[in-house]
């Protein structure tokens, strides 16, 4: 399984993260945002709304790959566009257009990046991909038909990925055991940070009963590779 999951990883060069939106999965996100970052890879993160305890694993703008591809669209319903130029000089790209028939005015013009069909789809504690889908095909319809690896924790799962690595841990262990397999040294700082705050948060400040020894040798090596276990569980608590 390992190396099925190994193979895609790196056959990949745009991948697209969705998770379950709750805290555990945003932390597994953030996670392989960082280390796909690490590997050169272009990821592009659904929206996702973070709580503002998690604000401090959340990457930096410079961090983040602007898009590249952007769209203006009019309706043709609105006004039917007979020929298109554009000139460009040292200042400015200025694009013309001749309408041909109907009206047109600045409010019928939209303009928004495009978003490029990614290589490979991770997604990160969700049972059902359609379904999650479902109310937002509009937006984005484009995941759709797009090799999935499908990473969770729950039983319930329904294995919709061309690779389900199904677990029983955390996600963030999960996600740890899966990136130490393609490369023991993936791991730094940053993606020690989230993986360790994924951790916290599943085990509910290590009060569950699922904790046990091996919780703590984990976030032992997590601390090693950088995790600032200190700030973590104040920025938790």
């Amino acid at each position: 399984m390992n190396d099925e999951v190994k193979k895609l990883i790196s056959g990949a060069k745009n991948i697209c993260l969705i998770t379950n939106e709750e805290p555990e999965g945003l932390a597994a996100l953030l996670a392989l945002f960082y280390t796909l970052k690490d590997l050169g890879k272009h990821v592009n993160i659904i929206p996702s709304t973070f709580p503002e305890k998690m604000h401090f694993l959340i990457p930096s703008l410079d961090f983040i790959g602007q898009p590249q591809n952007f769209v203006v669209s009019i309706p043709r319903t609105t006004a039917d566009i007979s020929q298109i130029y554009y000139e460009k000089n040292e200042d400015h790209l200025k694009i013309h257009l001749t309408v041909g028939n109907g009206h047109l005015t600045k409010e019928n013009i939209s303009f928004y990046a495009e978003n490029v069909k990614p290589d490979l789809v991770i997604t990160l504690g969700i049972q059902d991909f359609k379904k999650q889908l479902a109310v937002r095909l509009d937006a984005f319809g484009f995941l759709l038909d797009t090799p999935i690896l499908n990473i969770d924790n729950k039983v319930e799962n329904i294995k919709f990925g061309i690779v389900n690595f199904i677990g029983s841990k955390s996600l963030c262990e999960i996600v740890l055991d899966i990136l130490q397999y393609i490369d023991e040294n993936l791991i730094t700082k940053n993606s020690a940070n989230c993986i360790l705050a994924g951790i916290v948060m599943h085990y509910q400040h290590f009060k569950n009963p699922e904790t046990n020894s091996q919780t703590f040798q984990t976030i032992s090596e997590l601390i090693k590779k950088g995790a600032d276990y200190h700030n973590i569980i104040k920025s938790l608590s």
